[in-house]
């Protein structure tokens, strides 16, 4: 076998050894690196979801024009339908409306018969881009026959604010535990570290290099992080899809993030993540013993 590999098996036998040494320190560093990554784990999925329920509400916006009763329905029709932002323009008959409302709120049917029909001929639109929403609106509101305009953006702007909230707080977070994450591992390869510092002075005095004797503590990091990234994957994986499984009967017009491909990349991250957060800590922590030590 190679000296190389040789090196390696040595570091990575040591660091298996301090795992198992200093379990209690291991066990903790686990539990808080877990802790913190379920919850960022978490937040990313309640982020992506909002943002699947938002990318559906623009998809799927349309703009209404309320029509009075002298309007020239075919003439708007014609004028809407012309307008480089509309897909879609189709007239809805005040008798059509009721149906439909109807059809959503059957309570509402005993009513219907007892009273004149109060709703208006209305236009309804599907634009391109729904970013035009406020310019196609002033349009509208301008054409003669159009009593008023609704374009359902109020929704769509109280999601981007929450969205955009959710992102601050997001950054918060990652900071706030992503900094305790990497302190218990800084600590761990510390205690680590301590508990064979008679090794590593013979080790110095014998001519070890620098990094000979930094490989078992930045793989007991590695360890450590890959640890909490399995433990953290086996409890937020199943239970995203078990809150799903419940809430889809309660909410089914909610479009879930479902894609095996994207949760595999929310997991494919989150292990890196924990892998990176675990040797950038030992390496911290190795770096701070050497400069003491000279």
């Amino acid at each position: 076998m190679p000296r190389g590999w040789d090196a390696l098996s040595y570091a990575l036998s040591q660091a298996l050894r301090a795992v198992r040494g200093n379990w209690i320190a291991s066990v903790a560093t686990i539990t808080t690196m877990t802790l913190s990554l379920t919850i960022l784990a978490g937040f990313s999925l309640v982020s992506l979801n909002l943002n699947q329920v938002l990318a559906a509400l623009q998809s799927e916006l349309e703009v209404t024009a309320y029509l009075s009763e002298r309007a020239d329905r075919s003439r708007l029709l014609d004028t809407v339908r012309g307008w480089p932002e509309v897909v879609r323009a189709e007239f809805i008959g005040k008798d059509r409306a009721l149906a439909e409302l109807v059809a959503d709120l059957p309570s509402l049917s005993v009513a219907a018969g007892l009273v004149d029909n109060p709703l208006p001929d209305t236009l309804r639109m599907r634009l391109a881009d729904p970013a035009q929403t406020s310019v196609v609106r002033v349009r509208l509101e301008q054409l003669p026959g159009v009593d008023g305009v609704e374009d359902g953006s109020d929704a769509v702007n109280t999601f981007l604010a929450v969205s955009e909230a959710l992102r601050v707080v997001g950054v918060i977070l990652i900071v706030v535990l992503l900094s305790s994450a990497l302190f218990a591992i800084v600590n761990s390869i510390r205690a680590a570290i301590t508990a064979r510092e008679d090794e590593i002075e013979v080790q110095r005095l014998v001519g070890a290099t620098r990094n000979f004797i930094r490989a078992p503590f930045l793989i007991e990091g590695f360890l450590l992080g890959l640890m909490s990234a399995t433990v953290t994957l086996g409890l937020v994986i199943p239970g995203y899809q078990l809150v799903i499984a419940r809430l889809t009967p309660q909410l089914p017009f909610v479009p879930f993030v479902r894609d095996a491909a994207l949760l595999g990349q929310v997991a494919g991250l989150l292990g890196l993540l924990a892998v990176l957060v675990g040797l950038v800590g030992s390496a911290i922590s190795v770096s701070q013993h050497l400069r003491e030590r000279n």
